[in-house]
Order: C-alpha cells, then structure tokens, then sequence
C-alpha cells in the first residue's frame, strides 16, 4: 500500500516538473519573441533618426510599415508636431506566437526633423 502511494507521488511530481518545464519554455520564447521586436524597433528608430527610414520594407522575418500619426485631439501638442506610427508583423508563415496573442508589434516614432529644428 505505500509503494503504490509513494509511486502515485513520485508520478505526480514528475507531471508537475513536465508542466513546469513546459512552461518555462513558452516563457523563454516570448522573451524572444519580444527581444528580436525590440531590436528591430531600436534599428527602425535610429533609421529614423537619420532620415533614411522608407515607408515599408522587410527585414529578416519582419516586414513594416509606417504611416502618419497625428495628435488630433490633443490641444497641448506643439504646432507641427507628428509621429510615424511603425506596424512590424512577422512574415513566417508558419509563426504562431506561443501566448496566442497578435503577431503585430505597433511603437510611434516621433518626427526628428521637428526635435532637429527645435535643438537649434
């Protein structure tokens, strides 16, 4: 009787220690995830900053595109000022992220010509 008992312990700690593994890896593959779209987004951002970031385009996995943001209803915002809005999605067509949630990173980047202007 204890052997069956010290054996349906043992098995249940190994099921635990499977789902923890498992878990961890999911875990671990987000933080992936989100390392490669932040060092996209770093790379992006300093295009930006020199003037030589285009419309759309790919790169590695990714591809981009940008459009106009504008501060609409916002009445503190300085005349001129804008924002690129940058959508990057992942192009794999097998790639599914493993929180489930949308395989689209959205970030602004503010307009540097303007922040250029108002250094001088």
């Amino acid at each position: 009787m204890e052997v069956m008992i010290s054996v349906a312990i043992l098995g249940l700690s190994a099921a635990a220690g499977l789902r923890l593994l498992a878990m961890s890896a999911r875990a671990l593959e987000e933080v992936r995830l989100e390392r490669d779209n932040l060092f996209l987004a770093r790379s992006l951002w300093l295009k930006n900053a020199a003037g030589k970031l285009e419309d759309r385009g790919r790169e590695d996995d990714y591809s981009w595109e940008t459009a106009e943001f504008g501060f609409d209803r916002q009445e503190d915002v300085p005349e001129g000022f804008s924002c690129r809005k940058v959508t990057l999605v992942r192009t794999d067509s097998l790639f599914v992220r493993p929180d489930g949630g949308p395989g689209s990173f959205v970030f602004y980047l503010p307009d540097m010509e303007i922040a250029k202007e108002r250094a001088e």
